[in-house]
């Protein structure tokens, strides 16, 4: 045993035996604590019960040949006093080594247990961190979570005033989604259907060039005398593609009459081996969601009161008509167009132009899912209707099996299920269901009409949290937004003025403890002392002592708190969740954008978009809102450090102690890892959280100078009245 690797100060020995951290067994007693060597050190007491002077050399030599056999000293940051009781002998030296062997092995395992459930607690606590961000609860309600379904999973039907404008959405469509399309067979005269004709029995093709009225009725349906309405049916296009190689044309063929969401879905469900409803069925359904949103309509109070199925009009279920419709697909940045086109012209009795978000299936297309006898099962209108169907219209095979309703569940519900966007004062069209700027916003019901009511709901619907801080901070966001303007900027504006009024409360009730912790930045120098003073005191136990002890008392003198900063992260931790929740459930941030990013998407999604890039403005956006939050993150991290070294260079250098260097590494290792987890999540929730950070953190910034000038003026006079 080498000299480095003994304890062998009496005062050594008295403060590890004096911790009481020991493990025994027959023959020995062995006390240990950690120390800040990198290395293990033994101490041997042998009392004179274990026999005379040279019976006892014997021991010590024998014990210590049995530890270094067995501890790796370089692995292991420990100190041990080996206590030999008087059963000890030399002549049973096997025994003896397996016994301390096994004691010592103990001792290293319930260190290592130790460290590995402290690193456990640590994963732990940032699992349940990451757990309590998610849970607070969303405030949208059955009623919003339907009109979000639909959203996603609207109608297949397409709507016509004619056969003619039909073509011409069947052309288009070949045109915008077919690559490599070719211009030239833009024509009716090139179209074809196939489909199963019941009454021969097998399927029939025919082609508009050679019978137009039999073309138009195998893919065309007669809703009433104002509409037409498309089949779900297979339709090709002669020669619409031209291969780019070889310059040769061939044909390409669509599947119209169903929606994206409906076409993805019989296309996984293919692709698993699970049977898929005919296209007989799909009518079926479709007419029947229909007649029951017509139904809905038709009862209430409003624009739809007294009208029937037979007067519909297109403007009656768009909210626009055709015409404009084709305007705006060739121009789709008209921005007067689009808001003519969604919120109409005119009010109530006068209205003269409807607007989509006062049309038919924008208002009541809900009915498709929600019910109100059964509003906790979204797909129990489905389920009726289905068993309607089979029972009535189709084969039994033919419906919907029990593993397509699975698969039609479990990919609305995860659709849905992270939708939060559902906190507004007034009833209006929220959210971002896809990237048509004509359907990507879905009706939500405001929450604030009463807000005191709307506050009390939050209670006792939602939750402590949820009613203290997010609803109250959500309905700041979403008057300042309104009130500043819904174009994306008032968004902007609402968040910076949420983010300076939340930091100025947070500020106020957190006042005493953040001069607290500046007062203690300014007694660094003082500690520093006190450090040198007692340089042992990370391995020393009396030197610890003395040292908590007298910096207590600066503390006490100068009316510092030392334990003032866990109030801060007490108070800090539930408020960030409750900003973090208000603006993932504030509806209006979901709306506009600001160059080209929502401050509902997250920074994340809006990087990993490629469409259109480089040209997509909302790319960089979210590169520069990510940059600039994380350069104000790390500066609002340093400046305070480098405040105090500016500060620490009037004050003559002792060198740092032990305990000082381990306090330093600890809080930058700290420092450090804070910063790079907010940056993390800033690539992982919603842009608004990302403006609130670096709001933030310039406000952090500008708090550290502020308090830095305040206390060296402060410590300058009082610097002066000594002198003086």
């Amino acid at each position: 045993m080498k000299e480095i690797n003994r304890v062998k100060k009496y005062r050594e020995f008295k403060e590890i035996l004096d911790l009481r951290n020991f493990k025994r067994n027959e023959i020995y007693t062995v006390y240990f604590r950690k120390n800040d060597f990198g290395y293990s050190r033994v101490g041997l007491l042998v009392t004179k019960k274990n026999g005379n002077a040279v019976t006892r050399v014997k021991i010590k030599r024998q014990v210590r040949a049995i530890v270094d056999s067995c501890l790796e000293y370089k692995n292991v940051s420990k100190d041990f006093i080996i206590v030999i009781n008087k059963k000890y002998s030399v002549d049973e030296f096997n025994k003896n080594k397996d016994l301390l062997v096994n004691l010592i092995n103990s001792i290293k395992e319930n260190w290592m247990d130790k460290k590995k459930r402290n690193k456990f607690l640590g994963i732990a606590a940032v699992i349940f961190s990451a757990f309590a961000l998610s849970s607070c609860n969303s405030f949208c309600s059955e009623a919003d979570t339907a009109n979000y379904m639909f959203g996603y999973d609207g109608l297949n039907t397409r709507f016509f005033e004619n056969e003619s404008d039909g073509i011409d959405y069947i052309l288009d469509t070949f045109a915008t989604k077919t690559e490599g399309f070719n211009e030239a067979s833009r024509s009716k005269s090139n179209l074809s259907v196939s489909f199963y004709s019941e009454t021969e029995s097998k399927y029939v093709s025919i082609k508009c060039a050679n019978d137009e009225t039999a073309f138009n009725d195998a893919i065309f349906n007669t809703f009433n005398s104002n509409l037409k309405t498309i089949k779900p049916v297979k339709i090709e296009l002669i020669n619409g593609i031209i291969d780019s190689s070889t310059n040769a044309t061939k044909n390409t063929s669509y599947v119209f009459g169903f929606s994206e969401f409906t076409s993805n879905l019989i296309s996984t469900a293919s692709s698993n081996g699970i049977s898929v409803p005919s296209f007989s069925y799909f009518n079926f359904l479709e007419n029947k969601v229909i007649d029951a949103v017509i139904n809905n309509a038709t009862s209430t109070t409003g624009y739809f009161k007294g009208k029937t199925k037979e007067s519909l009009t297109y403007q009656d279920v768009y909210g626009y008509t055709y015409e404009d419709y084709k305007e705006f697909k060739k121009d789709t940045t008209n921005e007067v167009l689009l808001n003519k086109m969604l919120n109409g012209e005119g009010e109530k009795d006068s209205i003269t132009y409807l607007g989509r978000n006062r049309s038919l299936f924008a208002n009541f297309g809900s009915t498709k899912f929600y019910s109100e006898s059964d509003a906790n099962d979204r797909f129990v209108n489905i389920k009726k209707r289905n068993d309607e169907i089979v029972k009535n219209n189709v084969k039994s095979d033919e419906g919907m099996s029990d593993k397509y309703l699975t698969l039609y569940e479990n990919t609305l519900s995860q659709k849905v299920a992270q939708v939060k966007t559902c906190i507004t004062m007034d009833d209006g069209f929220y959210g971002h269901v896809n990237n048509d700027p004509l359907n990507d916003t879905v009706l939500i019901q405001g929450k604030g009409k009463d807000f005191y009511q709307g506050w009390g709901e939050a209670f006792t619907k939602h939750g402590f949290l949820e009613g203290l801080f997010v609803y109250p901070i959500s309905a700041l966001v979403e008057n300042l937004s309104h009130a500043f303007g819904m174009n994306g900027g008032g968004q902007i504006l609402a968040v910076i003025l949420t983010t300076l009024i939340v930091r100025i409360l947070f500020l106020l009730i957190t006042l005493p403890s953040t001069i607290s912790q500046q007062k203690m930045s300014f007694l660094q120098p003082e500690i520093a002392k006190l450090q040198q003073k007692y340089p042992n005191a990370n391995t020393n136990q009396y030197e610890k002592q003395k040292l908590a002890s007298a910096q207590m008392a600066l503390y006490k003198k100068n009316k510092v708190h030392p334990f003032a900063s866990m109030l801060v992260i007490v108070i800090q931790f539930p408020v960030f969740i409750s900003v973090w929740n208000a603006l993932t459930g504030s509806a209006s941030l979901s709306r506009d954008a600001v160059l080209g990013l929502r401050l509902s998407d997250t920074i994340w999604g809006a990087l990993t978009s490629v469409s259109g890039w480089p040209a997509n403005p909302g790319w960089w956006t979210a590169l520069v809102l990510i940059l600039l939050m994380s350069a104000a993150q790390i500066c609002s991290m340093l400046i305070p450090n480098w405040l105090n070294k500016k500060r620490m260079k009037t004050i003559t250098k002792t060198g740092n102690s032990a305990a000082t260097n381990e306090t330093n590494k600890t809080m930058k290792y700290t420092q450090w890892a804070m910063t790079i987890m907010i940056v993390f999540m800033g690539f992982n929730l919603p842009s608004a959280m990302g403006v609130y950070w670096l709001m933030g953190a310039l406000i952090s910034i500008l708090q550290s100078v502020l308090l830095h000038i305040i206390f060296m003026e402060k410590s300058k006079k009082n610097s002066d009245r000594k002198g003086a």
